[in-house]
């Protein structure tokens, strides 16, 4: 079935399962750094990162490379750990209740 988990099914060697796991990590990788290019430019169209420095509670000196920069690694960070966490979630086994049931 579609939703058993890869480790139990007997038709995949140690080899395929590792590809899966690495074509299933470039898609959560690629999801997000994309996800985060666009988040960067919706973002710094409507604030100036180096403005945003001043602003901030505490000296900080950057300029707007590094606040480009800064705030694109953040973005991927956030989305990175958003699409794994939904990826895991996916990948998670099938539970007891929906093995019983045929029709689910």
């Amino acid at each position: 079935m579609g939703t058993e988990p890869v480790i139990n099914n007997q038709g995949f060697n140690a080899r395929q399962i590792k590809r899966i796991f690495w074509r299933r990590m470039a898609i959560v990788l690629w999801a997000s750094f994309f996800t985060a290019a666009v988040q960067s430019m919706v973002f710094f169209a409507l604030f100036d990162p180096a403005y945003l420095g001043q602003l901030s509670s505490f000296a900080m000196n950057i300029t707007r490379l590094q606040g480009y920069a800064l705030g694109f690694v953040f973005f991927w960070v956030f989305t990175f750990s958003a699409a794994l966490f939904s990826g895991l979630v996916l990948a998670l086994p099938r539970t007891r209740l929906a093995k019983r049931n045929p029709n689910a």
